[in-house]
């Protein structure tokens, strides 16, 4: 049985390859190495990902149960710099808890500080399916 539950509304999470899912508020816990992977596959530049403002947060992680600490996330492609908005919770062992469209805000930053004028990534199909780490496809 899962037991393992949304940090942000409480519903019964699905195991998704490495990963987590909320099929209710679309949230996800995506551990940082495929985090990586996904932006490497979308930019094709391996990036740095920096933690910064680090802070105690209020919610648990889903897997551990351990508080999570909110930051924001820095997206270092060569000498570019993505800066997305969105706060997002952390797990030091578990990787990050994206809210909703958090996650495709992380993406989309990525993909506009790097492909300025250049075209998306050879290969992509412009959907999930474009990725090898998410297999399935889509999160639904």
């Amino acid at each position: 049985m899962n037991d393992k539950r949304c940090p942000a509304c409480k519903a019964t999470l699905r195991d998704f390859e490495t990963r987590l899912a909320c099929d209710s508020c679309q949230g996800a816990m995506v551990p940082m190495e495929d985090l990586r992977l996904a932006i490497e596959q979308l930019t094709g530049i391996a990036p740095a990902l920096e933690l910064v403002d680090e802070k105690p947060g209020a919610r648990s992680c889903p897997r551990c149960a351990v508080a999570m600490t909110r930051l924001h996330l820095r997206v270092v492609l060569e000498d570019e710099v993505a800066k997305p908005r969105p706060e997002l919770d952390r797990c030091g062992e578990h990787g990050i808890w994206f809210d909703g469209e958090e996650l495709a805000k992380v993406f989309e930053k990525s993909l506009a500080k790097i492909h300025r004028g250049r075209g998306l990534p050879i290969g992509w199909t412009g959907n999930a399916s474009g990725f090898s780490w998410w297999k399935s496809g889509n999160m639904r």
